[in-house]
């Protein structure tokens, strides 16, 4: 039940892309991250422990959200040069440089 709770406070800002025009709505960037974890996470069976595989993805995450674009072509070519943290956090919060 909390997760619900959860989703009905937050409903703003999970349906937030639908007020930006050109938007996607599709899920495949999702999907193609998930594969590249996926393939990832196999070699996670070689931590030694639970508690290091966390860190390690942590990690991973930290630097993937970190990375700026450099390939974006297209409609998204404004993109390059870019942080994902940079255009998905809210306008108050001061985010640090880890990267």
């Amino acid at each position: 039940m909390q997760v619900l709770t959860n989703i009905h406070r937050y409903r703003p800002e999970l349906t937030g892309y639908r007020g930006i025009a050109g938007a996607p709505i599709t899920t495949n960037i999702i999907e193609g991250l998930n594969s590249h974890v996926e393939a990832r996470l196999f070699a996670l069976r070689s931590f030694q422990s639970v508690t290091h595989a966390k860190l390690w993805f942590n990690g991973y995450i930290l630097k993937r959200r970190f990375t700026k674009f450099t390939d974006c072509r297209g409609k998204f070519k404004s993109l390059n040069g870019k942080r994902g943290v940079d255009m998905t956090k809210k306008l108050e919060v001061a985010i640090p440089a880890f990267f």
